[in-house]
C-alpha cells in the first residue's frame, strides 16, 4: 500500500478553465471529487496544522519550531515533505516560503523526495508555489498549473491511494491570510458526506483511515 497525501496549496476550480491542467481534469471525471472549505483567516500554517491535528487550529503566522510531531504523521508513520507550517518549511525537503523560489525548482524537488519515499511508507507533501507566487505575481498562473499537472500525474500514478487538494483557493491579495474560501478534493476515497462540503481535520481524518 502506498499512500499519499498531496497538497497543492491555491489549487482553484476556478482556474481550471483558464488554464486546461489536462491530468487534472483527468482525475475531476475519473475519481471522487469535492469542494473543499476554508474561511478567511486562511493562513498556510493554521490551515495545514488543521489538517495534520484533525481538528480546528487557527493562527495568522509560521510556527518558530514544533515540540511535538502533528498528530496525523505520529499515527500513520507518515514522512513530511515541504509542508508549510514552518518557515522554512517542515519535513524531508525544507524550503523557504517565499517568492525567491522558482516553481519548477520546488516541484522538482518535491517530486523527488515523494517518489523515494512512498516506495516505504505513508507520504504528507505540500507544493506550495501557487500560493506563494501568486499573492505576488499572477501572469505565470497557467504556467505554473503546467507544471503541477506534470507533477501530479508522476505522484498519483506512484500511489495506490490519494488524496490531492488544496486548504484553500487561489490568493486574492498579497496577503498570506487571504484566499478564495473553496479549494479542490480529488481521490481514490470519497468525502465524509456526499452532499457537503471537505473540512480540513476531516483530510486528516480520512488519510489515517486510508492509512490504517
Amino acid at each position: 500500500m502506498k499512500p499519499l497525501l498531496l497538497g497543492i496549496d491555491g489549487l482553484s476550480y476556478s482556474s481550471f478553465m483558464k488554464c486546461n491542467p489536462r491530468y487534472l481534469l483527468a482525475l475531476f471525471s475519473s475519481t471522487f471529487r469535492g469542494v473543499v472549505v476554508n474561511r478567511s483567516p486562511q493562513h498556510p500554517a493554521s490551515s495545514w496544522m488543521s489538517i495534520l491535528q484533525m481538528q480546528d487550529v487557527r493562527g495568522n503566522e509560521f510556527y518558530k519550531s514544533l515540540e511535538e510531531t502533528p498528530l496525523l504523521i505520529k499515527e500513520t508513520n507518515a514522512v513530511a515533505i515541504n509542508l508549510p507550517i514552518t518557515n522554512p518549511t517542515y519535513g524531508e525537503v525544507n524550503l523557504p516560503y517565499g517568492d525567491g523560489l522558482s516553481a519548477k525548482d520546488e516541484i522538482n524537488k518535491v517530486v523527488e523526495a515523494v517518489l523515494e519515499e512512498l516506495e516505504d511508507r505513508p507520504v504528507i507533501a505540500s507544493i506550495t508555489a501557487l500560493d506563494r507566487l501568486l499573492h505576488v505575481n499572477k501572469e505565470n498562473k497557467c504556467e505554473i498549473y503546467k507544471e503541477l499537472d506534470d507533477a501530479v500525474k508522476k505522484l498519483v500514478n506512484k500511489a495506490d491511494d490519494f488524496i490531492v487538494f488544496s486548504p484553500y483557493g487561489e490568493p486574492k491579495s498579497s496577503s498570506f491570510c487571504d484566499h478564495e474560501d473553496y479549494g479542490v478534493y480529488l481521490s481514490t476515497v470519497p468525502r465524509p458526506n456526499e452532499h457537503d462540503v471537505v473540512k480540513l481535520p476531516e483530510i486528516g481524518m480520512l488519510f489515517k483511515r486510508i492509512v490504517k
